[in-house]
């Protein structure tokens, strides 16, 4: 296999968007903002496995990032997200370009400093690179506190239809299949998306992650939200794939791995533009009814080349999805 498939842009895996990408991907690699998977097992064996491919910041890349990050939720604590005082410091960043110790914070606030030092004027001091790894660190909190949500709600679901069936009286309450909707409530993607497709391209460029003079890797997202952004603003759109029902194995499946290598040798020939797409898909005979949805296009144009810190190149970005 010589695709090199980039999970984009999110640095937090839900559950959902992991069983997603391993039913379709023998691997993929991925961007979190820590110096190793020691937080999370689950990523931390698959990386041992070899189907992760991390692109870990390293401590000293970190340490200043996770300074800000705890001065602004302590910022954040002791003012209970006040939208006035939010507006004022933030301006039109997702982020604290300023002092942003907590007494530093609250001196301003009252008027007591001779005003907000403006982005432009820190601008210099702060790498590039520790920019966009504070926003991500961000984004990142709030798609962990999201799922965990979703997670809740979910169990919430499962706890009333149980009591539904036990007040009408059914002899068995609906199975875990029924009950369990595939995906996520929401698609984190939708928010604030061209901020993350940015800060995670500029973080994946300097890592090494996308190299303008070598071969093109495939940006694959589980995010409707993060593909209907780049078609919406993108005039020069080539649509290689968009199959709305393809049948995928279950991740318990024997057969799954062998479909995986059948199904990465379609997508090269889709991006290649050989054989016929819709009868060359990879068949399934077994047992297995998950199914799945893909959509495979080049985005190209101005725009799109400096949201990925690229120039004058299609960028081939894959929408994977499970229903």
């Amino acid at each position: 296999m010589t695709i090199k498939f980039l999970f984009f842009p999110f640095t937090h895996i839900t559950q959902n968007q992991l069983d997603t990408l391993l039913t379709f991907l023998p691997l993929f690699h991925h961007l979190p903002v820590s110096p190793d998977f020691k937080q999370d097992q689950t990523l931390q064996n698959l990386f041992e496995q070899g189907k992760i491919t991390p692109f870990f910041s390293s401590r000293n890349e970190l340490e200043p990032v996770e300074q800000k990050f705890e001065q602004y939720l302590a910022w954040a604590s002791i003012h209970k997200g006040n939208q006035v005082n939010l507006k004022s410091l933030l301006r039109d960043t997702p982020y604290f370009t300023s002092d942003t110790h907590v007494t530093a914070i609250k001196s301003q606030i009252k008027g007591t400093q001779g005003g907000i030092v403006s982005a432009e004027s820190v601008e210099s001091d702060e790498s590039v690179l520790q920019r966009d790894l504070l926003f991500l660190k961000m984004a990142q909190l709030c798609d962990e506190q999201n799922e965990r949500i979703d997670l809740e709600l979910k169990n919430l679901d499962k706890t009333r239809e149980k009591m539904v069936s036990a007040l009408r009286g059914l002899e068995e309450p609906p199975s875990e299949a029924q009950s369990c909707k595939t995906g996520d409530r929401q698609d984190f993607g939708a928010v604030m998306t061209r901020e993350r497709i940015s800060a995670w391209s500029g973080c994946m460029a300097q890592k090494g992650g996308i190299k303008p003079d070598g071969n093109m890797p495939l940006f694959v997202t589980t995010s409707e939200a993060v593909f209907d952004h780049l078609e919406s603003n993108c005039k020069d759109i080539v649509n290689t794939l968009d199959i709305d029902q393809i049948k995928v194995h279950e991740n318990c499946c024997e057969n799954k791995s062998e479909w995986q290598h059948q199904f990465c040798d379609y997508l090269m020939d889709a991006i290649q533009g050989c054989g016929n797409r819709e009868n060359d898909l990879p068949e399934i005979k077994d047992g297995c009814s998950l199914f799945g949805q893909i959509k495979l296009s080049y985005f190209s144009g101005n725009g799109i080349n400096n949201l990925f810190n690229m120039s004058d190149i299609q960028i081939p970005v894959c929408l994977i999805k499970l229903k």
